[in-house]
């Protein structure tokens, strides 16, 4: 709260940045709202420090242009963040254990819980040691965060949304798109602030949940919950995000042999206003910028069946056992329209498929394994002609008490008309980590990524703060 009211008083002030005008709005609408009793204090209180926390960051800027005009190190920053972290208000309660998954609306369909909030702060600390040019051995600093908010209507209906904050790094893309700029140091820097999903959903008395708004379609595992503090990167780079759209789950329990979860969809490329956003713009998504997907109508779509919560007397195995199996297809995008459209050629739909398993067990009363593989298969990734991509993912998550060790090694093939572009990648990465508290986990970790012929090696750190409302 202090740190975002200072960070009000810089920016408003000394500024008059419009995105604080912009966050300053919200403010006053949250406390004419708690004035007029239109929601509850704890509704309020929640909204609001969210609301000061994205402008403390503007206090953090600050300090941050102190330490570079001054011989203050840079270390400065992370060590306030620890601080601010540990001593800070805790929630009452954590899924820092668990991790969390953003495709099941109806995780959150409790409508006794009127409003919640959860989600994870992570904050990179990243150095390329090594790489095919010097100049590419940068430190790099970054957050990767989640806001997931949501309120239920009533029994039926619920609204669910999902804020993001990153910060892209210069290893590390997002839908195939590469960086035309050269490797700098940076320091939280370059980083934007959007609306990744925003979801009505209706829930029916039968288990299905319909959903309408701007969501991921469910074709492969969330990247997520893949082990290492760098697992997330690979799968994040081809997966489907921020589309909008309809779908449907159906949610079924067959006892014994699992719950079951059956999801359809059919969605266009965002390319409304929450395409943008702010902090630093990206600019708002256009029809005339081409891309899969980027039709305005509704001629992709998405589909997948997945299990989990197996039980059998005899075979421990089928306990911790758990499956999905997706299917995409993003049509062909529009092409030279006007001055602004996309400069390769999208002749061809985009399909994809994948198949996924994962097997917790308990190894000891206190260690805990976790095996996850993912494949998936890609024809004509972004539409382009004779460019197929398949991706293979296996990793390892150990768990012993406060302690965990995790991994992944995945296996890019890639088929391309030209050579250059027909070059297979491969990219390790293992981190070892410990949970401080309930709340908040420190990792170190190691990534080889031997990616288009050059290998990088980077070692980092990672705070985790979670958040759960």
């Amino acid at each position: 709260l202090v740190l975002g009211l200072i960070g009000l008083y810089f920016g408003y002030f000394k500024e008059s940045s419009k995105q604080i005008y912009l966050i300053t709005s919200i403010i006053i609408s949250l406390l004419l709202l708690l004035s007029l009793e239109l929601i509850t204090m704890t509704t309020g209180i929640i909204l609001l420090g969210v609301t000061f926390s994205i402008l403390s960051a503007v206090l953090l800027s600050k300090i941050l242009d102190i330490t570079k005009k001054s011989k203050l190190p840079r270390v400065i920053i992370p060590l306030l963040l620890i601080i601010i972290l540990i001593f800070g208000v805790s929630p009452r309660d954590s899924f820092s254990q668990s991790g969390h998954e953003h495709h099941d609306h109806s995780l959150h369909s409790d409508a006794n819980k009127k409003f919640y909030l959860h989600g994870g702060v992570k904050l990179h600390f990243d150095s390329i040691v090594e790489a095919h040019e010097k100049k590419e051995e940068v430190d790099e600093a970054s957050t990767h965060s989640h806001f997931e908010l949501g309120y239920n209507l009533n029994k039926n209906f619920s609204i669910f949304s999902d804020i993001k904050i990153e910060g892209e790094s210069s290893s590390h893309t997002h839908g195939g798109s590469t960086s035309t700029k050269d490797p700098e140091d940076k320091f939280f820097e370059d980083h934007k602030l959007f609306v990744n999903e925003l979801v009505l959903n209706f829930f029916t008395d039968s288990n299905i949940n319909l959903y309408l708004g701007k969501f991921s379609p469910s074709v492969g595992f969330d990247y997520h919950i893949f082990p290492g503090m760098y697992g997330y990167q690979k799968i994040e780079e081809y997966a489907i995000t921020e589309r909008l759209g309809y779908g449907l789950m159906l949610n079924q329990n067959f006892g014994d042999f699992g719950t079951h979860k059956f999801n359809i969809s059919t969605f266009f490329k965002d390319t409304t206003s929450l395409s943008n956003s702010i902090i630093n713009d990206r600019g708002k998504t256009k029809k005339s910028d081409g891309g899969v997907s980027n039709t305005q109508d509704f001629s992709s779509y998405a589909v997948s069946l997945e299990g989990k919560n197996f039980f059998s007397l005899t075979n421990n195995f089928i306990d911790g056992f758990s499956y999905k199996i997706g299917h995409a297809k993003q049509a062909k995008g529009v092409k030279h329209l006007g001055s602004n459209a996309a400069n390769v050629s999208l002749t061809n739909d985009e399909k994809r498929s994948s198949f996924s398993l994962a097997h917790s067990s308990l190894i000891t009363s206190n260690l805990r394994m976790k095996i996850i593989s993912e494949y998936m298969n890609i024809e004509h990734y972004t539409g382009e002609e004779l460019h197929d991509r398949a991706y293979m993912t296996t990793g390892i998550d150990l768990l012993y008490k406060k302690i965990n060790i995790g991994g992944t090694y995945t296996q890019e093939t890639n088929e391309a008309a030209e050579e250059d572009e027909a070059i297979d990648d491969k990219v390790y990465q293992v981190s070892l980590g410990y949970l401080l508290s309930k709340n908040l986990r420190t990792d170190i970790g190691y990534k080889k990524a031997d990616e288009e012929n050059e290998i990088k090696h980077t070692v980092g750190a990672l705070i985790t703060y979670y958040l759960d409302f």
